[in-house]
């Protein structure tokens, strides 16, 4: 017998063991997958595998390259409508034409190519299908860098600005729409940029960090939502809205 399932509510859905942000990123993800079959790919341990399936989506396949992940994600998941496997980002074992939805969240900046992940999107979803995509957006994040530097976050492979985010997916795609979370004023993030090439791109990343950490004592999810991206600032995260 299936377990029952509380239904997603996405005004209340802000669980404490999930940071603002990406809760912010399973709402945004939430309002594309009513009726649909979704591709959560690189689910991590399943919170956003859960809010799409009880959101409303015909049914989630879940995949990540982590066996433990994966496992996680099939327990916190049980009985939902969410079929769980470990899964390659750039081949998963899915037909051409098979999903409505395909949703990966902070997954491109991990890949050693990740213009195999968006590829491999295009060739999943169904004509008329959505692509949605997110990454840390390098100007913020790692002001001064360039897109060949080694990432201060030992995890990640490579850091893309917006532009060379958009440029990638539309290379794909064709156009795309783009959203941000945590906005910086323009003032501010070229202020780093010009620190960093006087002293450091380290130096700029970690002034960066401590500028953030007020927020962690009165941090507010408000502040995270996903939401258009407006001129005079730039955005901690890019994500992006493509259509098949």
């Amino acid at each position: 017998m299936a377990v029952e399932q509380e239904r997603f509510d996405p005004q209340g859905f802000n669980p404490p063991w999930i940071r603002h942000e990406h809760a912010a990123r399973f709402r945004f993800g939430a309002d594309y997958v009513g009726g649909a079959t979704v591709v959560d790919c690189a689910c991590g341990t399943g919170q956003g595998t859960h809010a799409f399936a009880t959101a409303g989506a015909r049914h989630v396949y879940a995949y990540d390259i982590s066996p433990e992940a994966a496992r996680i994600t099939a327990d916190r998941c049980r009985g939902a409508g969410v079929s769980v496997s470990v899964g390659d980002a750039a081949a998963l074992p899915l037909p051409e034409e098979f999903a409505d939805v395909f949703i990966s969240f902070e997954t491109f900046e991990h890949l050693p190519q990740p213009d195999r992940l968006v590829r491999e999107a295009h060739r999943v979803l169904k004509q008329g299908g959505t692509f949605l995509c997110s990454t840390p957006n390098r100007d913020v994040s790692s002001p001064g860098n360039t897109i060949d530097s080694r990432p201060w976050n030992r995890f990640h492979t490579k850091e893309y600005n917006t532009a060379e985010f958009i440029a990638l997916a539309e290379n794909v795609f064709g156009s795309c729409r783009v959203f941000g979370q945590n906005p910086v004023p323009g003032w501010r993030a070229a202020t780093m940029r010009r620190i960093a090439a006087a002293v450091s791109p380290i130096a700029s990343v970690r002034l960066n960090q401590a500028a953030k950490l007020p927020m962690f004592l009165f941090d507010e999810g408000s502040r995270h939502s996903v939401r258009g991206t407006q001129a005079g600032y730039e955005y901690e995260y890019i994500v992006i809205v493509c259509t098949k």
